[in-house]
């Protein structure tokens, strides 16, 4: 291993953002720390610290839907200690598939960050027609890049 390959590494490590889920995330409530890496300008990963198997690639969905609109749950903001709008990060998860086509975005169970106090929680939204398995790619600006296996 070169001494350019360690400092890269180094650097990938450092990237990563370690959020606390008091809940942890349905299916995985044992599970409370969680590192949130950037990938590239599109995905980042949401994985387990204590079991780094578990992992999701989760993307911005407002970068893939531009209306993607949902009211923040009063329950959601005191349980997070979220006091400004701006400290709020918002991410949801993907369902990855070889055919880029058939790849999609759960819409409507959002994770909710609180990027000063670093906790984090996913929501399931009420009342919506958003789904699990919104297409990520119909529709987007971002169609041509990404979703090759």
């Amino acid at each position: 291993m070169t001494h350019n390959h360690v400092q890269q590494e180094n650097t990938i490590e450092t990237n990563a953002l370690t959020f606390l889920f008091p809940k942890g995330l349905p299916g995985f409530e044992q599970l409370k720390k969680f590192s949130l890496k950037e990938h590239n300008d599109i995905f980042s990963l949401l994985s387990a610290v204590d079991q780094p198997e578990v992992t999701f690639i989760t993307v911005n969905p407002f970068d893939f839907v531009p209306d993607y609109e949902f009211v923040l749950p009063q329950d959601t903001i005191q349980e997070l200690g979220m006091k400004d709008e701006k400290h709020v990060s918002v991410r949801c998860i993907v369902t990855w598939h070889s055919d880029r086509l058939k790849v999609s975005v759960n819409l409507l169970a959002p994770l909710i960050f609180n990027t000063v106090d670093r906790k984090g929680k996913q929501i399931v939204l009420q009342n919506t027609t958003y789904t699990t398995k919104h297409p990520l790619w119909t529709g987007s600006p971002k169609t041509h890049e990404g979703g090759d296996s």
